[in-house]
């Protein structure tokens, strides 16, 4: 029981006493640190304090939550606490087999392992019906797409939210001091980035105050990279969250 206890609280990242930041994986859930060939995948500390942020942004309590670029499906299953489904889809083949692969990982019981659904799928092409989802979340993966598909991308995930549903969005920040990557092929900024959703359709744009919560008008984050980038300040980025983009819009 006390190794069981140690894993449970090995998943937790404190922020002092923030309450937001132990990682809620599926009630009763704990890691298979034994398992041959996945022990050395668990989702590092930083990535474990990122999932309790979005948990915490999400709530609980919806139907249906949306992830895309999902690769090996930490978030996903971290979601299964958030709703009574979760649809995790990535473009790679290998990825979505991966994550499949570490359900036995998170030791699942049958009526978790029911909750979520992995496909291979375009975020540009969504083959997901109208008005599904409560959530849809992306994480590191809308930067990788290319210019072109930025639109084409935000009505899809507009189209498949329910009315009043959500998008959460992270991704680097343009202006937020990132080494330059071939494969970053769309990176913009947060004014940037609400001016593409609003083109979409979105409104009622959020992020976070600092990088925790509580959840303030995005229209802040937007002040203060314009102050920063100006001004040639090129610390705090991160500590202010406005080295990378977070964002929560409103269909």
């Amino acid at each position: 029981m006390s190794e069981m206890n140690d894993r449970q609280e090995s998943l937790g990242e404190h922020h002092g006493d923030n309450p937001i930041s132990p990682v809620r994986f599926p009630d009763g859930v704990t890691p298979d640190v034994a398992l041959e060939g996945l022990s050395a995948e668990l989702p590092s500390s930083t990535r474990r304090r990122k999932i309790a942020l979005y948990q915490a942004i999400i709530g609980r309590g919806h139907q249906r939550i949306l992830e895309m670029g999902c690769a090996r499906g930490d978030l996903s299953y971290a979601l299964l606490n958030n709703a009574e489904n979760v649809v995790a889809i990535d473009i790679e083949a290998s990825q979505i087999e991966l994550a499949q692969r570490r359900k036995a990982l998170w030791s699942l019981n049958e009526q978790h392992a029911k909750k979520v659904s992995f496909m291979v799928m375009s975020a540009i092409d969504l083959k997901l019906p109208d008005e599904a989802f409560d959530w849809a979340i992306s994480t590191s993966m809308i930067e990788h797409l290319c210019p072109q598909d930025v639109m084409t991308h935000l009505s899809e995930v507009r189209r498949v939210l329910k009315p009043g549903g959500k998008y959460l969005v992270w991704c680097p920040n343009r202006l937020g001091h990132h080494r330059d990557r071939d494969y970053h092929l769309s990176m913009l900024c947060y004014s940037e980035w609400m001016e593409n959703l609003r083109r979409a359709g979105f409104r009622d744009f959020r992020s976070t105050l600092t990088s925790q919560l509580p959840l303030v008008d995005a229209r802040l984050k937007v002040y203060m990279e314009r102050l920063m980038w100006s001004a040639g300040i090129k610390i705090l980025w991160t500590h202010l969250g406005v080295r990378n983009v977070l964002l929560v819009a409103s269909k």
